[in-house]
């Protein structure tokens, strides 16, 4: 038990602690982006991101140092060897912008660590095996295999696409990650509950310092591979379904973007998706070139909101998704 308390505190207090100290140090260094969704167009320190990993690093390293079994050393290496590719890619896109394909792309080779711990230790690292609410273990081969390379870009790239607004990311993240809780505790995968709250506890801890008004963004580095974290969780302790259900909103979000302007990254689309108005409240483009977003569906149905009062409405579909996701862990007793 102390383990799951360690992880999640040792995280969050690490995180919260480097994310205050990195801010003005990434100003400092001129690291900072232009908040677009303020009528003032402020500059907001960025690749806070390096925060979240460098607390994930030392609170895995901690627990390392103080003992745990072979079975977790292996699944936190490989967690870590999974954000570590995430990030390297996530900075090199913060220092010099990577076309949005070309991403998709270069983030699949993330999947590498799971696929050789598999290999390595086939009786701890368990792929082609998804356990799916009713009808219970699947045993896929070809199928599975041909989808595994999505399995950690495919969160990695829709949690970068909806890391649009002030504290977007940690919020619905962090939901997300408690129905994945739940399911690891339904089906006894106690020890990777650990791998869970240890990112949750990092994004709790940068939470303060990201959500509205911002004072620092993840940048690339940290939407990635907070992406690719949820997604190498979801095919470790094999509850792929809960995962998909529980990031719904960003899997939309990802789905309405790509249908509507492909794969171009958001700096190389001429019309943004909503405008902002001088007494900051955010309006529809309506230009036919504009992409279609869920914020901009969500400005479109609900009329002209603020900044914050969108991040409410995403919370609210977060909340939902993560609610359907906890009901759907109660099928897992139900079998076809």
């Amino acid at each position: 038990m102390y383990t799951y308390l360690l992880s999640i505190v040792a995280s969050s207090t690490i995180s919260y602690t480097i994310t205050r100290i990195l801010i003005p140090i990434l100003r400092a260094k001129g690291f900072t982006s232009i908040d677009v969704h303020k009528p003032n167009k402020p500059t907001v320190a960025n690749m806070g991101g390096i925060g979240i990993l460098i607390s994930i690093l030392i609170t895995y390293a901690i627990i390392i140092f103080l003992g745990t079994s072979y079975s977790l050393y292996v699944k936190i290496m490989t967690i870590m060897a999974v954000i570590l590719i995430a990030a390297i890619l996530g900075i090199l896109d913060d220092l010099k912008p990577i076309k949005g394909l070309s991403k998709t792309f270069l983030s699949i080779p993330t999947i590498i660590p799971i696929i050789l711990s598999a290999m390595l230790n086939p009786q701890i690292i368990i792929v082609g095996r998804p356990e799916v609410p009713i009808v219970g273990k699947l045993r896929l081969t070809i199928a599975y295999w041909l989808l595994l390379p999505l399995a950690i870009a495919g969160p990695a790239n829709a949690v970068n696409m909806l890391e649009v607004m002030n504290g977007i990311m940690p919020i619905t993240c962090s939901l997300a990650l408690i129905p994945i809780i739940f399911a690891q505790l339904f089906l006894g995968r106690m020890e990777d509950i650990i791998l869970t709250t240890t990112l949750l506890g990092a994004l709790l801890g940068y939470l303060p310092f990201n959500r509205y008004p911002a004072k620092i963004f993840s940048g690339n580095v940290g939407s990635l591979l907070v992406g690719a974290y949820i997604g190498a969780i979801a095919v470790i302790s094999r509850v792929e379904a809960i995962a998909v259900i529980a990031l719904m909103p960003h899997l939309i979000n990802a789905f309405l973007v790509i249908s509507s302007v492909g794969f171009k990254e958001r700096r190389d689309i001429s019309e943004r998706p909503v405008k902002v108005g001088n007494n900051g409240l955010i309006y529809v483009n309506p230009s036919k070139h504009a992409p279609i977003t869920l914020v901009r569906f969500i400005v479109l149905i609900s009329g002209p909101l603020k900044e914050k009062d969108i991040v409410k409405v995403i919370t609210y579909l977060q909340i939902c998704a993560s609610i359907l996701a906890l009901f759907t862990i109660q099928l897992y007793n139900l079998k076809i």
